[in-house]
């Protein structure tokens, strides 16, 4: 077992840290320098392995990455040794209470100042501090509100706006495409209606459904209605799920949904949120789709979706 080399995905289940995790330190702080294969793929060693989890180890209990990430095995096996020797789990339990707020309150600094690295860090932190869902629920969606907020208010610009979005885009993405479904998984395309470049909402909705044990397809944004039919039918989805934002009332959307409907295969539903979906609830209704009124919603239906349950809870 000395000489044993893992591939990515198995270095990322005995760490414990996701393969988007690895590569971004890999990349931003050399933490590790595994060996490539012929066809460039990474090859990573029991040490490595073990130095990557006694990173998230050391992470989890509060060491931001950038101040950990030069020293060695040894050093950071101490360290974690001394840690664990001072038994501070009831204070450790206390913090994390209010550290996705405090994380929250970091990411908007960074947008202020436009750095979209540092966002970027912070989420990657992020993605090891807090499970998929706290990560979603009380850090990105809550930022990507205050972002919002902002920008209404006069506080932050368009460009704020922009890098921010950037940065949360980048991150959802690659953990969806980290995902590892099961076997078993019902299939699930995810995109929005053509006209709608707004892709946040979708992307959200994509993790959630991931965490629900769906494989996700993500087809990104703005899309015509027969691209979307075409690669539902090409992966036998079950379900596709749109997002609209912007506006409530464009009469293209009307005409896409209808369109989908169409050209889907029977028993391929239709699922649609997004702060504009209200919209367009007469021609929701009419194709037989479900329109989402929150979160918790989008929740329901996708467990009730799994049991072969078509209906669209109220």
């Amino acid at each position: 077992m000395q000489d044993a080399k893992y591939v990515i995905k198995v270095a990322s289940r005995l760490s414990g840290l996701s393969p988007y995790v690895i590569r971004a330190w890999e990349k931003r702080y050399g933490v590790v320098h595994p060996e490539r294969t012929d066809s460039n793929r990474r090859m990573y060693s029991n040490e490595e392995v073990e130095h990557l989890r006694l990173l998230r180890k050391l992470t989890e209990a509060g060491y931001p990455i950038g101040s950990i990430a030069g020293m060695t095995t040894d050093a950071l096996r101490l360290l974690l040794e001394g840690e664990e020797g001072r038994g501070r789990e009831a204070a450790g339990a206390a913090d994390t209470e209010s550290a996705p707020q405090r994380l929250r309150a970091q990411l908007l600094e960074h947008a202020k100042k436009l750095d979209g690295t540092g966002m970027e860090r912070l989420l990657v932190e992020g993605s090891v501090l807090f499970s998929h869902r706290v990560l979603l629920e009380e850090v990105v969606i809550p930022f990507v509100e205050d972002v919002g907020r902002g920008w209404k208010d006069g506080s932050l610009r368009i460009a704020h706006e922009h890098v921010a979005t950037a940065a949360v885009r980048n991150l959802l993405t690659n953990l969806l495409y980290d995902a590892q479904p099961t076997a078993d998984a019902p299939s699930l395309i995810v995109s929005t209606p053509q006209g709608q470049a707004h892709e946040l909402g979708a992307l959200i909705g994509a993790n959630i459904a991931v965490m629900s044990g769906w494989d996700v397809t993500w087809l990104g944004p703005d899309l015509p209605a027969e691209e979307i039919a075409a690669s539902a039918r090409e992966i036998a989805a079950v379900a596709v799920l749109l997002s609209i934002v912007y506006p409530p009332d464009d009469p293209r959307i009307h005409v896409e949904l209808a369109n989908l409907a169409d050209m889907l295969l029977p028993g391929v539903s239709i699922v649609v949120g997004g702060r504009s979906a209200p919209g367009y609830r007469d021609t929701i209704d009419r194709i037989d789709g479900c329109l989402l009124e929150s979160m918790d919603h989008l929740w329901d239906w996708l467990d009730r979706r799994r049991s072969a349950d078509d209906g669209c809870l109220s």
